[in-house]
């Protein structure tokens, strides 16, 4: 052995797709690949832009370069054909996650939406397709892995980081998810003492506090009927004398779960319901862990709360145990 790298082999002439932006794209072997010219062409910036984002990518080791580029003949215009190099989708994605233009923003937009909606039609819909294939759930979570790393890179812009960030709060989940699907999704101990009882008069306080901040919104918080307090009263039940939900993890995942699920407002319910979910975490003194850093975010809550609002009620018990397993 000389100890010189394999190269990745130039995948074999595929299919070209061409997209509204009119950028031809080599489909092959599960993957895309486009050239350093297309880049600059979806992206709207110039080569010397796309060069120096792919130079620090293999710089920094996020990715392995002979891994993700492949030498393919291609004809020019004066008719001679040359050795160019293109880069398959893994080096597009890391390149789109960095470089600053509209066009830049409308593929990170979109690369997030193809996200989501993989794992809420995959698993919320239905979850068996997604993970009918270990194989390509794990190429889903080093995706996601793959994203993860860009947000601690300098240079990313503040729009880019926030995106990612919204799309790697998903892996979690996932974990989560394939544990259930695996039968190893358990109840986890929680803490029995409640410190705060959340009342209708409290709970009333929150809203009115919700609706000051939407006042564009005549309609939030306007209760429709009386299920709301149905709602509160639901997560204090008592069977024999024992708490139904004996734990304030219980009580919080139950309280998430049935506002959101209930619908009790003309306005909104997953607003009201996420807001209560965190006052009744934070009052109850478990919002936080020892290191101060938050057992649930912002972004993971938004997603939490629209993977409830989607669910069929068969599913209650799933999502109520993803809720608790998430704030562990």
């Amino acid at each position: 052995m000389t100890g010189k790298k394999k190269e990745n082999k130039a995948p074999a002439k595929g299919k070209v797709l061409v997209y509204r932006n009119r950028v031809e794209v080599l489909l092959e072997k599960d993957t895309v690949w486009l050239s350093l010219n297309q880049m600059a062409d979806l992206f709207e910036r110039d080569k010397s832009a796309i060069s120096r984002h792919l130079r620090n990518i293999f710089n920094g080791k996020e990715l392995i370069r002979n891994s993700v580029v492949a030498k393919i003949a291609t004809t020019a215009a004066d008719g001679k054909i040359y050795q160019v190099e293109y880069f398959n989708l893994d080096a597009i994605i890391s390149v789109g996650y960095r470089v600053n233009s509209k066009r830049g923003t409308q593929f990170r937009i979109w690369a997030t939406n193809v996200l989501k909606k993989h794992l809420v039609d995959g698993y919320t819909i239905n979850e068996k397709r997604l993970i009918a294939s270990e194989h390509k759930y794990q190429q889903l979570k080093q995706s996601l892995k793959l994203l993860s790393n860009v947000v601690h890179i300098d240079g990313v812009s503040d729009e880019a980081k926030g995106l990612i960030e919204v799309i790697t709060q998903y892996s979690r989940a996932l974990d989560v998810l394939d544990d259930y699907d695996h039968e190893r999704l358990s109840v986890p101990k929680g803490i029995k003492r409640s410190k705060f009882k959340l009342t209708y008069e409290k709970a009333r306080k929150i809203i009115d506090a919700l609706r000051e901040k939407f006042k564009s919104s005549a309609l939030v918080g306007r209760e429709k009927d009386k299920s709301f307090q149905g709602s509160l009263g639901a997560i204090y039940q008592t069977f024999d004398g024992l708490d139904v939900y004996p734990t304030v993890e219980e009580k919080a995942a139950h309280l998430l779960y049935f506002v959101t699920k209930n619908h009790s407002f003309v306005d909104g319910n997953k607003r009201i319901a996420a807001a209560l979910f965190i006052c009744f975490l934070d009052r109850n003194g478990i919002l936080y862990r020892k290191d101060r850093s938050q057992r649930i975010d912002n972004n993971a809550l938004v997603a939490l709360t629209l993977m409830i609002a989607v669910s069929k009620p068969r599913e209650k018990e799933m999502m109520i145990k993803i809720i608790l397993n998430l704030l562990v």
